[in-house]
């Protein structure tokens, strides 16, 4: 059924159905192309975020360990 819809577009529109055609094309991959982008640039944002809070844990656990070896002298 959508076959003979889109063969009897066809003949109605000759090229211009082409054209059509081709521009739907390049409008979805365009859509794709900037979809594509955006989830990137979040995911590049994330990342940033992440290695931030993971300096952030790694200078706290610099900060207890120091503070258990200092426990630990002063309690000897």
């Amino acid at each position: 059924m959508a076959n003979e819809f889109e063969q009897t577009l066809r003949e109605m529109f000759g090229e211009s159905w082409n054209r059509l055609s081709q521009f739907q094309s390049d409008q979805v991959k365009k859509l794709t192309e900037k979809v594509h982008h955006v989830a990137r640039e979040a995911v590049r944002e994330e990342m940033a975020k992440l290695r931030t809070e993971v300096e952030d844990l790694r200078n706290r656990v610099t900060v207890l360990e120091s503070e258990r070896t200092e426990g630990a002298v002063e309690e000897s």
